[in-house]
């Protein structure tokens, strides 16, 4: 099992965006030495919650302070971009760090409606979010033999590409990524409601392509472990109040601390949103996430799992995912 984080930047309440940027950095490192697979950072605009507009950045840094992991974007918002600017930065990715670069698409806007008209504004190209993919893809997948505007070729020329993911959490993404035959991303942390029915999409329609010659799954998760279950109950609430004020309230602000999160009452309505979202997270000693998390790749028949962790303090996180690699053994 091939086991991969996904880090977002998140702020914490007294935390600057650098610390939170700092966080990553150092998580990454941390990760790298623990034998992770696959280390992705997201794209969110317009949110003090998230340090993490700009993967792309982002991405190189990681890759010159890691030497195993593979490095990537969980991913591009494509629908804000030019394909044609994309494949240059992932072009440039795969020459700096060949080998190592993961491109994962996706068509959600990672921002509020106004956020992504500014993010959009003079930008004349084809807006639909699929098409632009296979454009994407075409350039970069004929880097040898370039795709071409004209005589305008996506620079520089690479001798080999980026991993291509398609990201999602929806039906919809599924069957694009089975169609074109592509590797693909389902964010169950995001909309887990949707898993079971994307996966079968996904697997029912696949058809072979030059990128993939059968169905290859990612499943991204909420997990977090502690020596105990009570203590991993207790981090986990810094999240879970996060999740009501934004989803239920629209109060958007970093994470708060864990001490304001225990104290924290909710409404019948909060507690049953509260209750649904635990349904999907895994929460527990390193014997219950071990169980939880066999027991769903048995379940799913996915092939990688990739691991979201958010607490308020970066040392509580570091320490989860160290407990979940001991667990899998991912140092050997």
């Amino acid at each position: 099992m091939k086991l991969n984080i996904l880090d977002q930047s998140p702020v914490t309440d007294g935390e600057t965006p650098r610390q939170a940027i700092e966080n990553t950095l150092e998580l990454a490192q941390k990760a790298d030495q623990l034998g992770y697979h696959r280390f992705w950072v997201s794209e969110h605009h317009n949110t003090v919650s998230f340090a993490s507009p700009t993967p792309e950045i982002l991405i190189p840094r990681l890759a010159s302070l890691t030497s195993r992991m593979r490095i990537g974007s969980g991913g591009v918002m494509l629908g804000h971009y030019s394909p044609f600017k994309v494949a240059e930065q992932f072009n440039m990715l795969e020459n700096l760090f060949p080998g190592r670069i993961d491109l994962g698409l996706g068509r959600a806007s990672g921002a509020d409606a106004e956020t992504t008209r500014v993010l959009e504004a003079g930008v004349f190209h084809n807006t639909d979010p699929f098409q632009k993919m296979l454009e994407l893809i075409s350039i970069i997948g004929k880097s040898n033999n370039p795709f071409q505007y004209g005589n305008v070729n996506a620079m520089p020329l690479t001798d080999s590409k980026p991993e291509f993911w398609i990201l999602g959490s929806s039906p919809a993404s599924a069957l694009f990524a089975a169609k074109h035959g592509l590797a693909y991303s389902f964010a169950s942390f995001i909309n887990d409601d949707a898993c079971i029915p994307s996966l079968q999409m996904y697997h029912q329609n696949f058809t072979p392509s030059p990128h993939l010659s059968a169905p290859y799954v990612n499943l991204g998760i909420f997990a977090l472990c502690a020596s105990t279950e009570e203590k991993a109950r207790a981090l986990v609430k810094s999240s879970e109040l996060w999740g009501i004020r934004a989803f239920i309230r629209g109060d958007y602000r970093p994470f708060p601390k864990n001490e304001e999160a225990i104290r924290a009452t909710f409404h019948p309505q909060e507690t049953m949103f509260l209750n649904h979202r635990r349904a999907s997270r895994y929460i527990g000693s390193p014997e219950q996430i071990k169980t939880q998390l066999d027991g769903l790749v048995k379940r799913l028949m996915v092939d990688e799992l990739t691991i979201v962790t958010i607490t308020d303090q970066l040392e509580d996180r570091l320490e989860s995912y160290r407990l979940i690699a001991e667990i899998y053994g991912l140092e050997n």
